[in-house]
């Protein structure tokens, strides 16, 4: 009977983890400089003193529609202007350009590959090394993370974790890039063994 316990003790702790925010690959938002290819090497855009547009995307969606989202942006050098930030069907922010709260006046589809939630528009002369690092918007429905919510009922909202957790920013220019969370999954660290 002792070991019974200790086991759906185990098992309830381990469903308690996977269900917190950040422990999972599930609903995770990053920045991308292709509104179609959400991959690593996306991730990094060397601008030429020109105009450029970064994506804020929304990867392996729980939801099949968005109602909305929360997001505060960071950017590392405040050199880089942003020209303006836009959204489809009916995006509607009551943030600002680096602080988005946002709502769509109708629930915007979620992508099998990605959902494009907004367009940053930013401009940089420079060449120095600039990150983007993606956290809570001011105010926070769920303090410590970004927020998306259920097109379908507004009231379910979901904490979303970053593509790249360790790395500290979504996003560079002049820059490497990141290597995104889901490349680093429990399937391709099984292929190894």
């Amino acid at each position: 009977m002792k070991k019974l316990l200790a086991l759906a003790l185990v098992a309830m702790m381990a469903t308690v983890a996977v269900a917190q925010p950040g422990n999972s690959e599930e609903n995770m938002m990053g920045m991308f400089f292709s509104e179609t290819d959400f991959t690593d090497e996306n991730t990094n855009f060397d601008p030429v003193g020109a105009p450029f547009n970064g994506y804020v995307v929304l990867l392996n969606t729980t939801v099949e529609t968005v109602g909305g989202y929360e997001l505060g942006i960071a950017v590392s050098d405040p050199t880089v202007f942003v020209l303006a930030v836009t959204g489809p069907n009916g995006w509607t922010n009551f943030g600002d350009n680096l602080n988005h709260l946002v709502g769509y006046q109708v629930p915007l589809p979620a992508g099998d590959v990605g959902t494009v939630l907004a367009t940053v528009n930013m401009l940089y002369s420079g060449t120095d090394l600039v990150t983007f690092a993606f956290g809570p918007s001011e105010p926070s429905s769920i303090p410590g993370y970004p927020v998306i919510a259920d097109g379908a009922n507004p009231d379910d909202l979901y904490a979303c974790p970053l593509t790249n957790e360790d790395a500290g920013y979504v996003a560079t220019l002049n820059g490497d890039g990141v290597t995104a969370t889901e490349t680093s999954s429990w399937t391709n660290v099984k292929s190894l063994f």
